[in-house]
């Protein structure tokens, strides 16, 4: 189980580390000019990132189901 739980920190803290970076894209985009080249570029790297949070989370849901079998079969 010590596995299962370190699986879902890491997945915790690399779920929240993209947040933060699409986080800070959205809201470098809301300060460009809507002609700016760069909104190409950034919206390409946010929907990259949005593409990529969504696994992540059905693995760390994956995981908790995971662990709270192992609790109730322990009990």
């Amino acid at each position: 189980m010590f596995d299962q739980e370190q699986d879902l920190r890491a997945t915790e803290e690399d779920i929240a580390a993209d947040s933060m970076r699409l986080a800070a894209i959205e809201r470098q985009k809301a300060g460009l000019e809507p002609d700016d080249p760069r909104l190409t570029e950034l919206s390409v790297e946010g929907e990259r990132l949005a593409r990529q949070i969504v696994p992540k989370t059905v693995a760390e849901r994956d995981i908790v189901e995971d662990l709270a079998a192992s609790s109730h079969a322990g009990n």
